[in-house]
């Protein structure tokens, strides 16, 4: 498929099944909840919690005492760590597996009344792993260095010592062993069901859009989000209206959620609290393997160029002919061209991606196509099928799959390859031990924001006139506008909401002004008005496991341009270098990742504000072509 052919069907304003992605095929991990393996892992896993609580509970006794134990005076309890340790990752394996096949089918329906059920059994089951666990995490943190260093120093433990030199970190916080157990046994029901419950509603809610034909069209959220990445700015803004119309009649549910998850932090950062005080930012500065002076540093470069950001908006404005683009058009597609244009099927585009991909190297073009032939992709339009994309795998055979909803726009396009990339990091981390191959979502971000800009690459070199170069660097465009502005926004709405957490729940109108207040700092003018719902609509503010799920998303663009910039000065070597970063992801931070790799300190805002000059760039090709048009 040549590039010059890549654009959106405009007629495609409502029919949800003209394009679409495959169907994935999980049966070469569990043929359904009732196949036999399925029903014997999880037969096998409460059998291994079992063990893990008896031998978890002997290793906690020894807790008043870890401080000052000595390595040569405690020979059996060295073993006993080392062989809790290794029985623990077992069972996690177990664990893994069985929660991500049950998300899988839960995500392609949302109504599933057994994965529904599942979730909250296998909810349970972590908790007990997680409360098994503690009295071993306990000691490993509290134990002197000597034992420390004993205890890693058998090799078949050896892989986990930077992951329990994390866990020593956090010494200060350490509560007792039964608030730590208690904590763990109260999740399931209390912290991880709120997470539960938006995904539960936005997997059931239906939306009626108004088409500009004059007919309502009903779908599920996942389809009306597609319809904001369609060509028609009046389809665009009536499935905005009936996404943010069923936000509005569910308001008070998702603030609850929103306020019950951010409660729960504070409460537990409170506890925490009792050496140090934990800010409501360490848990994910300790999630993303960053320090807070890395932090402070992207966020006031991010701050500096925030003006490219909208003035890559009021770009897009001129090419769709308006004063400013509204809060549904931030996904807009390039306007079409004349003429009349056709979506990109799901095989021409992941030829593309695929092509792309071994660009870089044959072998990771190969692995595309093994995604495909082993079917590890989905991307059905359906109704009930989870809004958004991830990426997810499977620990027994360290299989990963994608999921997505495909109809051809090439934002979506753009999407694939980015959960492809994400594919490609697990892929050469098979060679890496479990232990080591648990990477943060910073450094997640930098395979698959590379992948993006691999794939824009090869369109950009192989687009055969202006038009399409046009919607390459539309695509630019966007890129700038997201994660130099909007990215920014849900940080500074996230940190704002937690500051007003603490003297209690905040009702709708409340998360609305503040939203409303964090687009308007960071977006400006730019826009025709702000999305004061988006604390609701997006995902990402209600997920139970990870805290700010904001910065990494431009921590990994600028990361990922940082490491693309050095593709050609390393040539034939670049490939070996770039698998070499990836397998480290798992087993050094951030700041030591890119000082071993890249040579550079992401302390200080040179990093930074040199992958801001490679946006800048792109952004007057921008300008350049549309002034051209």
């Amino acid at each position: 498929m040549n590039a010059s052919t890549i654009a959106f069907s405009s007629a495609d304003s409502g029919n949800a099944g003209t394009v679409q992605g495959p169907s994935w095929d999980l049966s070469a991990e569990y043929a359904s909840f009732d196949a036999p393996q399925f029903k014997a892992d999880f037969s096998k896993l409460e059998t291994a919690l079992s063990a893990l609580e008896q031998s978890g509970t002997a290793i906690g006794a020894r807790i008043p005492e870890a401080a000052s134990l000595v390595a040569g005076n405690e020979t059996a309890l060295l073993q006993s760590c080392r062989q809790f340790a290794l029985a623990m990752e077992a069972a996690d394996i177990l664990l893994s597996n069985l929660g991500v096949f049950i998300n899988c089918v839960a995500s392609t329906d949302g109504a599933n009344a057994e994965a529904k059920r599942l979730r909250g059994v296998f909810d349970s089951l972590s908790a007990r792993l997680t409360a098994a666990a503690a009295g071993f995490f306990l000691v490993m943190k509290l134990v002197p260095q000597d034992f420390f260093e004993a205890f890693c120093a058998c090799p078949e433990v050896a892989t986990y010592r930077f992951t329990l030199s994390q866990a020593r970190k956090l010494k200060a916080r350490a509560l007792a062993l039964p608030v730590e157990q208690a904590l763990s046994t109260m999740r399931p029901d209390g912290f991880v069901a709120w997470g539960n419950l938006y995904n539960n509603l936005t997997g059931t809610l239906r939306c009626a859009i108004k088409l500009p034909d004059g007919s309502t069209k009903e779908m599920g959220l996942a389809g009306a989000a597609t319809l904001l990445k369609q060509p028609d700015r009046s389809v665009r803004e009536a499935a905005w209206r009936a996404i943010n119309q069923q936000m509005a009649s569910n308001g008070e549910a998702f603030a609850a959620i929103l306020n019950s998850l951010a409660g729960w932090r504070l409460a537990e950062n409170k506890l925490r609290s009792h050496t140090e005080a934990v800010h409501y930012l360490d848990t994910a500065l300790f999630q993303s393997r960053i320090s807070r002076q890395t932090l402070d540093i992207l966020m006031a470069v991010l701050k500096e160029a925030s003006q490219l950001g909208r003035k890559a908006l009021r770009l897009q404005a001129q090419a769709y002919g308006v004063e400013r683009l509204g809060p549904w058009d931030i996904l807009a597609p390039a306007p079409a061209r004349t003429g009349g244009d056709s979506a990109i099927s799901f095989e021409d585009g992941l030829e593309l991606v695929r092509r792309a991909y071994a660009s870089v190297d044959p072998a990771m073009g190969a692995f595309v196509e093994g995604m495909r032939r082993q079917k590890r992709i989905e991307g059905r339009v359906m109704d009930g099928k989870r809004p958004g994309a991830f990426c997810t795998k499977y620990l027994k055979s360290r299989n990963p799959y994608v999921y997505m909803t495909y109809k051809g726009a090439l934002s979506e396009l753009s999407t694939l390859a980015h959960e492809l990339g994400h594919a490609y990091h697990g892929e050469v981390l098979r060679a890496v031990p479990l232990a080591e191959a648990d990477y943060p979502m910073t450094l997640a971000e930098t395979a698959s924001t590379f992948a993006e800009t691999v794939l824009g690459d090869l369109l950009t070199r192989e687009a055969t006139n202006k038009a399409a170069l046009f919607e390459l660097a539309w695509a630019d465009a966007q890129d700038a506008a997201t994660f130099l502005v909007n990215i920014p926004a849900r940080y500074e709405f996230e940190r704002r909401f937690y500051e007003a957490r603490h003297s209690g729940p905040l009702g709708v109108e409340a998360l609305r002004r503040l939203m409303s207040e964090a687009w308007g700092e960071w977006y400006g003018d730019s826009l025709s008005g702000y999305d004061d719902y988006f604390w609701a609509s997006k995902l990402h503010f209600s997920k139970s496991g990870v805290s700010f799920y904001n910065f990494p998303y431009s921590f990994g663009f600028l990361f990922s341009l940082g490491v693309f910039a050095r593709k050609d000065q390393l040539g034939a070597r670049f490939h070996e270098s770039y698998v070499a970063l990836l397998r480290d992801t798992g087993r050094l931070e951030a700041e030591e990742l890119a000082q071993r790799h890249l040579g550079v300190d992401i302390r200080q805002p040179q990093f930074w504000q040199d992958s801001i000059a490679i946006v800048e760039g792109k952004l007057d090709r921008f300008e350049q072509l549309l002034n051209e048009r």
